[in-house]
């Protein structure tokens, strides 16, 4: 005999279908219409004088229009490093207003002087200040290095453990016996200094569209020579215009299986669906040889407008790839490129935003002698 529903049963049936292709309609892909002869017109103007970035271990094209603004965000092992191209004597007053700065800085009588040292780099590149970290005692201090190549300033930055001091021998014997530091381990500044004057010594200054052709990595407005070791490398380059951000960082983290792009299809595809956004196009993509992984994704969005009044239904774009995605290492390191329009009415058009990212995609390629 037939199953016979009751109403609320069919009701639910009803109500589960519903919610079944409503789902299945939201995270469809549909590519956006080609380009239309103005559209073309449009993308061939802003990649007229597209020009090479080295990022990292890689090298993309952008428009001549787009240029790095992220310029503190350099991590190499334990040092930060800062870069800004200036003029020498704007380097110099900054040396000086920064050692005047450090002497004057008060603290108490047990810690002072908070400038221990201050250490003059080979040539006259520049300096390394010895300083008290703030609100702490002397045993605990940062290295900064103030360092001038080729127009460019650089800060290098890296905190320190000093122990060697007589009246730290109780705190010393503590790190030793109940913390299972070694001997070395209490006393951080002399292998820190060697590190740091080592990436000094192969640290120069470059423009952002120059690609050097040595082993090395490229952060922005500098070059680091590769030596024996395989450094940590943490690399971030962020691009801006009125319409839309582009975000790079690349890195040496290992990605496990499940956080892979492409394998958390089901969880991005849930969250699109609660967030009402569709997918342009997904898939693995190898441009010049780099293995890569894309999703493309759009919705809408809410924007301020010049009234500061929010508007509703703006598009909304979400454009990820990732690069050597669970098989990097330290020659084709991972990489995350980012194209977004958080809070921002673009000009743009679903296809030309595709078209902008297929070209700076399309071109992404390893360094000469990255590896």
């Amino acid at each position: 005999m037939p199953v016979q529903l009751t109403k609320l049963q069919a009701c639910f049936m009803i109500i589960l279908v519903i919610l079944i292709i409503s789902f299945l309609w939201l995270i469809r892909e549909v590519a956006p219409a080609p380009l239309s002869d103005k559209e073309k017109i449009v993308i061939e103007t802003l990649f007229d004088k597209a020009k090479p970035q080295c990022i990292g271990r890689y090298v993309i094209n952008v428009p001549a229009s787009f240029n790095n603004k992220l310029q503190d965000k350099i991590f190499i092992d334990d040092f930060k490093i800062e870069s800004k191209f200036i003029y020498p004597p704007a380097f110099q007053q900054r040396i000086e207003l920064r050692e005047k700065e450090l002497i004057e800085r008060t603290t108490s009588k047990e810690n002072a002087p908070v400038l221990k040292e201050v250490i003059q780099l080979p040539d006259g590149k520049g300096v390394i200040f010895d300083s008290n970290r703030s609100g702490t005692d002397d045993a605990y201090r940062t290295l900064e290095a103030h360092v001038y190549d080729n127009h460019i300033a650089f800060i290098i930055t890296t905190n320190i453990l000093d122990l060697s001091a007589p009246k730290y021998a109780d705190e010393k014997k503590s790190y030793i016996e109940v913390s299972g530091f070694s001997e070395i381990e209490t006393n951080t500044r002399p292998t820190k200094l060697a590190a740091m004057q080592s990436l000094i010594s192969r640290l120069s200054g470059r423009l952002d569209h120059v690609v050097p052709t040595e082993n090395g990595v490229c952060i922005p407005n500098g070059f680091i020579l590769d030596d024996n070791s395989k450094q940590q490398e943490d690399i971030y380059f962020l691009y801006e215009n009125s319409d839309f951000s582009l975000a790079i960082n690349m890195d040496h983290h290992e990605t496990p299986q499940d956080e892979i792009l492409l394998n958390k299809s089901f969880e991005i595809k849930k969250a699109m669906a609660l967030n009402n956004m569709h997918t342009f196009k997904k898939g693995e993509i190898k441009p010049n040889g780099v293995p890569a992984q894309e999703w493309l994704m759009y919705g809408r969005q809410k924007v301020y407008n010049k009234e500061n009044n929010e508007e509703s239904g703006f598009p909304y774009y979400s454009f990820l790839l990732k690069v050597n995605q669970g098989t990097s290492s330290f020659a084709k390191p991972f990489l995350s490129i980012t194209l977004f329009n958080n809070d921002k009415e673009t000009t743009y058009s679903d296809a030309e935003m595709v078209e902008i990212w297929d070209r700076i995609v399309g071109s992404l390629r390893y360094k000469p002698n990255a590896f």
